[in-house]
């Protein structure tokens, strides 16, 4: 049987050291997108998930700083810097890899560039300093998107729509119609935090809503608001039977003028002279 020498001991260590080196730092990944655009004034939700070694991990305690490590979320407030306490908020479960972060009332000093760092009890701490996120700032928001048939018939169904983006999931904006009728919203994910709303209105149109503005108003958590409208035009039922009804007429009359013409009347004998 051959021995092992002592160096060859040495080289397996530390090829078991390397082994289990590289397989732990690749289990500490993370998704978080490098730029997310938010609306000054409102809030932005920065969506984060991430992982770690397979261990038995008792606590977890999330924290986000900016690039001077300085805390801009912590469980314990006081450890945060003065101007963020009470406006940052982690989203989730922290212990089921969720790491997403809200910040409420963005200001212009919020840019960042920030990162994410896990603290599990009894195990280990990790900063994932090669992930960073900056936070592109919209002073208003986008133009709306506004969808709806402006030439109409009295009676007939109408649907119109009202789309915005946003960067804010936890607060969606709030959409207000001129006209009642039901109404609809709807949530589209996009990419790099970007989520688009829409509300969508349906009634049936009537004449009284000939020459009326159909507007859309939105408005953003933080109390910023856009609207934009359209000139509804309705051709009213009315009108095409009155036009039977008159043209119907008008023939009578002509073909009843034709015969007293031509004395081509039907009159009984005994009443003709």
């Amino acid at each position: 049987m051959q021995l092992c020498t002592e160096e060859s001991k040495y080289c397996e260590r530390m090829c078991n050291f390397l082994f289990f080196t590289q397989t732990e730092a690749s289990s500490w990944t993370i998704a978080v997108p490098s730029s997310v655009k938010g609306l000054l004034g409102s809030c932005v939700v920065i969506p984060c998930s991430y992982n770690y070694p397979n261990a038995k991990v008792q606590t977890f305690t999330g924290i986000w700083t900016n690039d001077g490590n300085q805390v801009i979320y912590h469980p314990t407030e006081s450890k945060m810097l003065e101007q963020y306490r009470r406006r940052t908020k982690l989203l989730g479960d922290v212990s089921k890899s969720n790491c997403s972060l809200m910040i409420e009332n963005l200001q212009q000093n919020d840019g960042g560039p920030f990162h994410f760092r896990i603290e599990l009890g009894g195990y280990n701490s990790f900063s994932y300093l090669n992930k960073k996120v900056s936070i592109s700032m919209i002073r208003e928001p986008n133009a709306i998107d506004f969808s709806a048939h402006e030439d109409i018939k009295e009676g007939q169904p109408v649907s119109a729509s009202c789309s915005v983006f946003h960067s804010c999931p936890t607060y969606p904006p709030a959409f207000h119609w001129s006209h009642s009728g039901e109404q609809h919203f709807q949530a589209q994910k996009l990419h790099d935090g970007q989520w688009k709303a829409t509300s969508i209105l349906m009634f049936r149109s009537n004449r009284t809503d000939h020459n009326k503005l159909l507007q859309c108003r939105v408005t953003y958590h933080g109390g910023k608001h856009q609207e934009t409208s359209k000139t509804l035009k309705v051709k009213c039922k009315c009108a095409f039977l009155n036009i039977n009804v008159i043209m119907h007429g008008l023939i009578c009359a002509f073909t009843t003028q034709k015969k007293f013409k031509h004395g081509q009347t039907n009159f009984p004998k005994n009443l003709q002279r």
